[in-house]
């Protein structure tokens, strides 16, 4: 081939080279323009209905209406919706955030403090408008709500039982919890902030899980009614902030002194209700599955706080014993919160209760307010 001809080739060819990567390029530069465009529109359009719809919002008339009964007794009345309450699936429906379930009865308004029969079955609103489940105190009354929330008359509250581990979590706690999963119980963990160092990041958010209650019993067992106020303040605080690293930023709900030992005064100051117990199993000190397993049997009856600790193997192996027993009696394994709520009792931060036995409750020895050994 002649020189020149190669040579006009390879110049004609490049400027097509040339034309066809710049004409690529426009196209790609054209696109992205056209979707930028689309996208800000999308974005001034959506920015515009949020903005008209919450005007519409709240130009719309409030349908506000009052509880039929203060205490929550009666049918639930309907408030405006508050700051964090936001309507995100159809309504008139069910709504949830963060504390629970609600009911929208429509774009602006939810139900709060009472009942409301839905398809058919009955369900019961606290007065912030959550759902209530389980064992719940309305107008000194008790009802068993079950965990979807629906109201369950058949329940009896006579054949519940507490059963209550000081001094953990410890390396055996998982095993207990396995068990309690596995039977469908649940229990009271009175934990130490020194053994929630060690072991709280892999129990407490299994406790959690299954339902069960945390209790505070201070940071080192000490004997909190000698040491005095400030030093059962720090106790507390102190278990507390570790407690919470495993629990959503919250402490314990509950308060157990060590050994017993309290004034009435420092229970009023973890501004918590406090649970002392009316069955001690002794587990500290026979440290024997068996002496501690017919401790709990040949004691038993509805309302008993059972006092046991979850650092001994024995108690773990007594547990696997008795639990099985009780609940082939009837008998439900619940929490001491869970507990009062079905015996009719609201819960007072800064009162000890002891038991909610029929004799408790006949003895009027259910609470520390009528003794004077404290």
């Amino acid at each position: 081939m002649n020189v020149k001809v190669f040579c006009k080739k390879i110049k004609k060819n490049s400027w097509k080279f040339i034309l066809k990567n710049c004409l690529t390029v426009t196209i790609c530069i054209g696109t992205m323009f056209v979707v930028y465009s689309v996208d800000k529109q999308f974005e001034r359009t959506s920015e515009w209905r949020r903005k008209n719809v919450a005007r519409m919002l709240v130009n719309v008339q409030v349908d506000v209406m009052e509880a039929e009964y203060s205490d929550g007794s009666g049918k639930a009345g309907k408030s405006a919706l508050g700051e964090n309450m936001e309507v995100e699936y159809d309504t008139p429906g069910w709504q949830l955030n963060e504390k629970g379930w609600w009911y929208a009865s429509d774009a602006v308004t939810y139900y709060v403090n009472g009942w409301l029969k839905l398809e058919g079955k009955q369900y019961h609103f606290d007065k912030n408008g959550y759902m209530d489940t389980f064992w719940t105190v309305i107008g000194e009354k008790s009802f068993y709500f079950d965990q979807n929330g629906v109201y369950d008359p058949t329940m009896d509250s006579s054949m519940l039982i507490a059963l209550t581990y000081d001094d953990g979590p410890s390396t055996y706690t998982s095993q207990l919890l396995d068990m309690l999963q596995s039977n469908k119980a649940k229990a009271t963990f009175m934990m130490l902030g020194s053994t929630v160092e060690k072991y709280g990041a892999e129990t407490i958010p299994r406790m959690v899980q299954l339902g069960c209650t945390l209790g505070n019993h201070s940071y080192d067992h000490s004997n909190l009614r000698k040491a005095g106020h400030a030093a059962a303040k720090k106790q507390f605080s102190q278990t507390d902030g570790l407690i919470a690293q495993y629990n959503n930023g919250m402490g314990a709900t509950v308060i157990r002194f060590p050994y017993g030992e309290y004034t009435k005064e420092e229970a009023v100051n973890t501004r918590r209700p406090c649970f002392f117990w009316n069955v001690d199993t002794m587990d500290w000190d026979s440290q024997d599955a068996n002496s501690i397993s017919n401790a709990v049997m040949s004691h038993i009856t509805g309302g008993n706080i059972i006092l046991m600790h979850d650092i001994y193997q024995e108690t773990i192996d007594a547990s696997n014993i008795f639990i099985p027993q009780l609940l082939a009696q009837g008998y439900r394994l619940v929490t001491v919160e869970d507990l009062a709520a079905a015996r009719g009792y609201k819960l007072e931060a800064g009162v000890t209760y002891f038991g909610f036995t029929d004799k408790n409750i006949a003895d009027n020895t259910v609470t520390d307010k009528k003794r004077n050994n404290v």
